[in-house]
Parts: structure tokens; sequence; C-alpha cells
């Protein structure tokens, strides 16, 4: 089903935060005059919990984790069109809590409570299971050029690696990873959009994350936005130097730089999960995990 609409974005305050000291106040005139249009071209029903949207170049489809109504294998990876269409609803079945969603090659990652499930992009069958030794809540995940899958656990504060050889385990378990939910690698370093994770200068009762970087062959991680900013989730590349990067718990989607300004970009509802956007194509997934829906939007410039 496709609707069409026209949707300024909502501008959600004039305060921009960075990394360098202080904060940068700008004009909210000027910030919605310059902010993009999102046109809403389709409203996707029937996805049940649905959690995370991946984009297949070679098949120009959409995959989407659909968690279903937590029985025992009701889980499943959807196959929607770029229009919208649900084209097949079970691509990959009896999976049991799908949440990120990678690909490399002819292959689709997905993490599903404890495991790293592989299955066939041609068939949509189960190929392997990788059991993640005391992994409790694996979330994101992210390939990197060779093959290496990347695994957030948000609840042991960990990033989990599947490596060439089949070996999956915990490569960096930390609390300076505040609880790790959305991953991006670019080249040796990987992205993290954490959920947040209590700690000495974030001891409320709902922390908020930050969106940090890992060096991975030295494993260092640096805070990107010295301020937390959420309960981040989705993590995509905007451009060359800016992020967008969503909040699950406000519904807040938010452009950062890499030097760690943040900008209000769109107001959604809460529990978007792990976005989509594709540059090239100015499209934007938003999966609406307790809406039981995904909407998809154009993103157009003034």
């Amino acid at each position: 089903m496709s609707i069409k609409k026209i949707l300024p974005v909502l501008v959600l305050g004039t305060a921009l935060f960075s990394c360098k000291e202080g904060s940068k106040i700008k004009d909210t005139a000027k910030l919605e005059a310059a902010a993009p249009k999102l046109e809403l071209i389709a409203e996707v029903q029937g996805l049940a919990h649905c959690e995370s949207v991946v984009f297949d170049a070679d098949r120009n489809v959409l995959y989407v984790s659909v968690q279903g109504e937590k029985e025992p294998n009701d889980g499943s990876i959807a196959k929607v069109s770029l229009e919208g269409q649900i084209l097949e609803a079970n691509f990959v079945q009896g999976l049991n809590d799908p949440k990120g969603i990678a690909l490399y090659k002819d292959k689709l990652y997905v993490s599903d409570i404890t495991e790293l499930v592989e299955a066939d992009l041609n068939t949509g069958k189960i190929l392997q299971k990788y059991p993640g030794k005391d992994a409790e809540f694996l979330n994101d995940v992210a390939v990197d050029n060779e093959g290496n899958v990347y695994v957030s656990d948000m609840a042991t504060s960990s990033i989990y690696k599947l490596d060439a050889n089949g070996k999956f385990e915990s490569c960096i378990t930390s609390d300076d990873l505040e609880d790790p939910n959305g991953l991006l690698i670019d080249g040796n370093t990987l992205y993290i959009a954490a959920w947040g994770k209590r700690s000495a200068d974030n001891a409320n009762s709902n922390p908020k994350g930050r969106l940090l970087k890992l060096d991975i062959p030295s494993k260092k991680i640096t805070p990107i936005t010295v301020e937390p900013v959420g309960n981040l989730d989705g993590l995509q590349t905007y451009n060359d130097s800016t992020f967008l990067v969503s909040d699950w718990s406000t519904g807040s989607l938010y452009k950062i730089s890499k030097d760690g300004t943040v900008t209000p970009f769109f107001s959604a509802e809460r529990s978007v999960g792990d976005i989509l956007y594709l540059p090239s194509k100015q499209l934007l997934g938003l999966p609406m995990n307790t809406q039981n829906k995904m909407l998809l939007y154009r993103v157009k410039d003034n």
C-alpha cells in the first residue's frame, strides 16, 4: 500500500550538542528552513514487532526482522519491496526473537537472543546457528569487507565476533561500551549506538547512551558525543561526515556528525528500531516495533 503525503521534519529543539566544550545553539528558524522534508511512500502493516531493516542491492529488496508474539519459533525475516509490498512474509522461518540483520555475499546474518543465525539469501534456508558463550541479549549485526561478523550484546555490554573460521565469541566486554546496540563498520572502526549503562556520570533510573567508536585492532573506545543522547538503536550513514541515529525510547532521529554535533532530524513514535537509510535513493525505513509496522519515507532536501 502506498500513501503519498508530505511531512515537514519536526525540529525538536534548538540545542546542538557537541563533543567540544559546551553546546552549540543555533536559530530554530534556520534549522527548519534547512531541514529536509519526508514523503511517506508506504506504511507496511502486519510485521509483528519488527525490529530491523536492511537493503539487498543485488536483489533490490528489503529484509525485515519480525519478532512475532514471543512464541517459540514464531520469528521470521520478511522480504519487502522498496515500494512497501510484502513479497514473502516468512522468507526465513523458525526464529525466536530476531533483531539485527546484516548481509554478506549470498548469506544473511541475524541475531536471535543468544545465537547468530546464518541463512541462504537465495532460498531463505537456515544454514548454521552460532551460539554465543555467555551471551544474553544479542542485538545488532554488522559485517566488514572480509566477512567478519560483529554482534552487539546489550545485556553484557559486549561485542561478539564471528570470524572466517566459524569461531563466535566475545571480542570485547566493557562498561565503556554502555550496553551497545546499533553497529556500523567503516574500515577498522566500529561505530556504536549505545543504549546507556548506569555509571558514575549516568546513574539515573533510565540512563542514556552516546555514539561511540571502537578501533577494532587496539580495542580503544572513544566517545563521539560527550553527553549522552538517548537510548540509541539504529545507526546509518547519512553522508560522508554525518550519521543518522534513532532513539528507541523517544522515537527521535538525530543527525550526528563525526565531531559530535547532534542535530534533531525527525520525530517518529516510541519504539523506532534499527533504521535504514539509503543516501543514493534518499529512502528512509523505520521499523516501528510496538506498532507492528514499517514506515518508508522519501527524504527530500529543500
